[in-house]
């Protein structure tokens, strides 16, 4: 089984659709998305649509609670707390109800996904340490773990010690477990603007994470013409 795994869409409707146009080139079989469909980006409503289109697996983000009021937005910075006002307004019941139904965690066969943490991931904690990693590699029930978060593409390895490591490619079968941070679609914080997601064989073990190029400069423009913060926008262009 290979796995196209997206996480942090944003609301970034050109980061998204051409992810999934990619995806669709490479032959997946299953698609998943690891939270935070919404904040952020101009078209939170078309977004949630497409991924209740097509994925089979997806989990809640912390943007995607705090679009519903489930989270406190008060250590939000201004920007993100503005987006998130602005997004509450833009989706309907249905959609917010199909957020609201989201779990936080699911467990395949072959993988384990969560948008931030498995140690307490209601409390939306991100993985950037060692130590981050140990908590939720204790409770890893399989071998892999799949997160998004921090917008940061990183894979976290235990064997006699937790190491990681940022390439794009990686053969995961010499490893006890792993967590792999898929990186974000819509909105990449790692200084490169390109959208970013992982695909995953369960049978080789292997994951690879693409960066692709999209139309940055319309997705901003959109930003912009909604009157969200300039801040969104430029921070799209620059990838941080």
């Amino acid at each position: 089984m290979r796995y196209a795994i997206i996480s942090d869409i944003h609301g970034n409707r050109e980061a998204l659709d051409t992810v999934l146009e990619k995806i669709t080139e490479l032959g997946c079989d299953e698609l998943i998305c690891l939270g935070d469909i919404v904040g952020y980006g101009a078209e939170p409503g078309y977004c949630l649509d497409r991924i209740r289109e097509v994925c089979s697996v997806v989990v809640a983000g912390n943007h995607d609670y705090a679009a519903l009021g489930k989270i406190n937005i008060d250590y939000f910075n201004p920007h993100a707390r503005q987006a998130t006002l602005w997004t509450r307004d833009k989706l309907s019941d249905e959609q917010k109800q199909y957020l609201a139904d989201l779990p936080l965690t699911v467990v395949l066969e072959n993988c384990t996904v969560v948008h931030g943490s498995l140690d307490s991931p209601e409390l939306f904690d991100y993985i950037q340490t060692s130590y981050d990693a140990y908590l939720t590699m204790e409770q890893l029930t399989n071998r892999v773990c799949f997160i998004g978060h921090s917008h940061v593409p990183i894979t976290f390895l235990l064997d006699e010690v937790i190491t990681y490591t940022l390439d794009a490619k990686i053969d995961l079968s010499a490893y006890r477990k792993a967590i792999v941070n898929v990186g974000s679609v819509g909105q990449p914080r790692d200084n490169n603007p390109l959208a970013c997601f992982a695909v995953y064989d369960d049978e080789t073990s292997h994951v690879e994470v693409i960066r692709i190029q999209y139309d940055i400069e319309r997705s901003a423009a959109k930003i912009l013409e909604a009157g969200l913060p300039d801040f969104l926008a430029e921070r799209l262009i620059v990838g941080r």
